[in-house]
């Protein structure tokens, strides 16, 4: 998804309709039609008659489009929104050299900035290097309950560029047909939770499979059988998270809609929850074939690379489990820093943010206060360059109170313009091209030493700031410092005194190599 601030919109000038038809093969004019980016017209590579769409890309210019206005609230723009399927075609040519993949998009309109949000649909055309001179089609079918009946929506072309590829891309005969609808849709039920099953409480996803004529559905969760106690909540999609508490039953109804009316005679399930607390997830992404990767995490003195390839956009898995993986913090240490490096992306006009989700206080979501991080406009931490080169870094500050444990910590990237992009907002939102690791914290009393160190010697202050002070260094050969992954740091020379302001904050593993050959370790935190 791309947010991109577009100006002197038109109407389309088509009458209310329930079903919306629209085609543009740009002959007369482009009343409806708006290009974004460089481009304009080209008579010489059209499909018909005697002009088409040009798209131009540049050193300058790496995103552009063409797109109609539809779906407007009302009849604002002469257009209702009933929230069907649309079947959208169109014709293209090319010039040499120019790559990437093509795609069908639509774009939903943010009327507080006037910005569209950019998502692309299906598995896309890929254009080679060789100019593509025979008109070839694209088309694709948005399905039903894509678009939400409250929302002003677009839906037109989207290249997404390979590299620095440069040249024109041609469009022409863009049609869109929106199917209309006579009757109340069918029933559908839950796929998850299973009637009848026990699942985790906390953060629980409601799913269903959709229904070809539904525009959204009508979602009821409650504790007695008919309730809504829980949740009661219209649904563009087909999923929904909902918070559960554990060992309870719930009764839960999910109920089709579209502008005719709702379904009739669907049927409620029940379930229940167990004692354990679970999170939100997997999470999808609606551009599955353009995800930009996290390459490496770095927190606490640990560094996890999860995509060491230094790979652009593309087929990349959406949500990684790195549960398994636990970062150490120590009671004395308040706040610590967070590194993430993403995907050699070469669109630098634009920005990559993270947002960082911690549930502190085990319940299962990400709610409480001082659980999330950088999700919101004037906290956002955004890089704007190659990601591959640049690290997007923030401080991670524990709240006051927090209990000792294992904590779950979720991590999202994804691309980012100067306000925050909704698939940050909450750890529980679905991405568009990015991506999301979870991992665990924990959060220890006191640092534990082995039993050869204890005796006779020690480090001191735990945790230290800049210097480490050993308590007697008679018989010591060399003094090593590792990182919590067993990387050596620093060597040094014995001394009382150990400079080791260089180092980052962490844990790290202080080695005392004696005179006789054995060796006193210690564990000690760099604040």
């Amino acid at each position: 998804m791309k947010k991109i601030l577009l100006s002197c919109l038109l109407a389309l000038g088509i009458g209310v309709n329930a079903q919306y038809d629209f085609s543009q093969d740009f002959e007369d004019d482009t009343t409806g039609f708006y290009q974004f980016g460089g481009g304009g017209f080209n008579t010489v590579n059209y499909c018909s008659a005697t002009t088409s769409g040009s798209l131009t890309y540049s050193a300058t210019v790496t995103q552009t489009g063409w797109f109609a206005d539809l779906l407007e609230i009302g009849d604002l723009y002469g257009q209702t929104n009933n929230g069907q399927a649309m079947t959208v075609s169109f014709n293209y040519k090319k010039a040499a050299n120019l790559t990437g993949t093509l795609y069908v998009m639509y774009a939903e309109l943010n009327e507080e900035t006037n910005s569209w949000s950019i998502t692309t649909v299906g598995t896309g055309v890929t254009l080679g290097a060789a100019a593509i001179t025979t008109c070839e089609n694209l088309s694709t079918v948005i399905p039903a309950g894509t678009f939400d009946p409250n929302k002003n929506y677009g839906v037109g072309t989207w290249l997404q560029r390979s590299g620095t590829s440069t040249g024109a891309l041609y469009i022409d005969d863009f049609v869109v047909k929106q199917a209309v609808v006579t009757n109340a849709p069918a029933c559908t039920t839950f796929t998850s939770p299973a009637n009848g099953s026990t699942i985790s409480a906390g953060t629980a996803g409601l799913s269903w499979p959709s229904v070809p004529e539904a525009a959204g559905y009508k979602v009821t969760v409650g504790t007695t059988p008919g309730g809504s106690d829980v949740l009661n909540t219209s649904v563009i999609g087909t999923s929904i998270n909902t918070s559960l508490v554990a060992n309870t039953t719930y009764y839960a109804k999910v109920v089709p809609t579209n502008n005719v009316g709702d379904a009739t005679g669907c049927q409620e399930i029940t379930f229940m929850t167990n004692s354990t607390v679970g999170h939100c997830g997997p999470l999808t992404s609606s551009a599955p074939t353009a995800i930009a990767p996290i390459r490496s995490v770095s927190f606490a003195g640990m560094t996890n690379t999860s995509d060491p390839t230094p790979a652009g956009i593309g087929s990349f898995p959406v949500h990684q489990d790195y549960t398994s993986i636990e970062f150490p913090w120590y009671r004395d240490i308040s706040t610590m820093p967070l590194s993430i490096v993403g995907s050699n992306n070469t669109n630098i006009t634009n920005g990559w943010a993270m947002s960082v989700f911690i549930d502190w206080n085990n319940d299962g979501d990400f709610d409480d206060a001082g659980e999330a991080y950088f999700n919101t406009t004037p906290t956002m931490i955004r890089v704007v360059g190659i990601p591959t080169t640049i690290p997007v870094t923030g401080n991670i500050t524990i709240p006051a109170g927090t209990s000792f444990g294992k904590k779950f910590m979720r991590i999202k990237y994804n691309f980012c313009g100067t306000t925050i992009h909704d698939a940050l907002t909450t750890g529980c939102t679905n991405m568009i091209n990015g991506q999301v690791e979870d991992y665990t914290i924990n959060y220890i009393d006191a640092l534990a030493v082995s039993d050869v160190a204890k005796k006779g010697v020690s480090v001191y202050p735990n945790p230290f700031t800049d210097v480490l002070n050993i308590s007697d260094v008679k018989g010591v050969k060399s003094v090593s410092v590792n990182d919590i992954s067993g990387r050596e740091v620093k060597s040094l020379a014995p001394a009382a005194e150990l400079n080791l302001s260089s180092l980052k904050t962490g844990l790290y593993i202080v080695n005392l190599k004696m005179e006789d050959g054995s060796v006193k370790t210690f564990k000690a935190i760099k604040k």
